[in-house]
Order: structure tokens, then C-alpha cells, then sequence
């Protein structure tokens, strides 16, 4: 089964793309994506907190819509998905 994962800003340079298409195997959710993705530091710093929980300030959205409407980190992953990952925004 094969999901797009779309990165913006600076997860563009940790994640070296803007976007990606990868296979995964047994009905995968976004947690067990997330955890194929982040295989160094910096990335797992960059999408997780110190507990190892997803940091509140990271928005990821399956298909337009925010995981939070759907089951969160557990969300269920089909195949054709498309994934969107947008940093924590800062400004002033």
C-alpha cells in the first residue's frame, strides 16, 4: 500500500523533500508512519516531545483534515492517502 507524505517549511530540511511516496505493510496508522520516517535525532526531535508523544504544535492532516478529527496519532492509514506535515509556525 503506498501513501503520499507532503512536508512544509523546515520539515522540508529534515526530512530532505517536499514530498514523498512510500509503501508500507499491515494496515499501517500514522504513528507507525511517523516512526518509519524519523529514523535520526533530528527528526525524531522535530515531531515528537521529550515523552516521546507528538508535539501539540506539529499539524498533520490525512486528506485535508487534521488526525485530530479522525483518531489522532492512531489514525488509520489507506492506501492513496495523502499526508500533510506542517511544523510548529513561528512569527512576529
Amino acid at each position: 500500500m503506498k501513501v503520499k507524505v507532503k512536508f512544509f517549511a523546515t520539515f522540508r530540511e529534515i526530512f530532505n523533500s517536499s514530498e514523498i511516496e512510500i509503501g508500507l505493510e499491515n494496515a499501517p496508522n500514522v504513528q507507525q508512519l511517523l516512526n518509519y520516517l524519523c529514523k535520526s535525532r533530528k527528526c525524531r526531535r522535530g515531531i515528537f516531545d521529550r515523552t516521546g508523544e507528538l508535539r501539540p504544535d506539529v499539524m498533520i492532516l490525512k486528506n485535508g483534515k487534521h488526525i485530530q478529527s479522525f483518531d489522532g496519532i492512531q489514525t488509520s492509514l489507506e492506501a492513496g492517502d495523502t499526508i500533510a506535515m506542517f511544523p510548529p509556525l513561528g512569527g512576529g
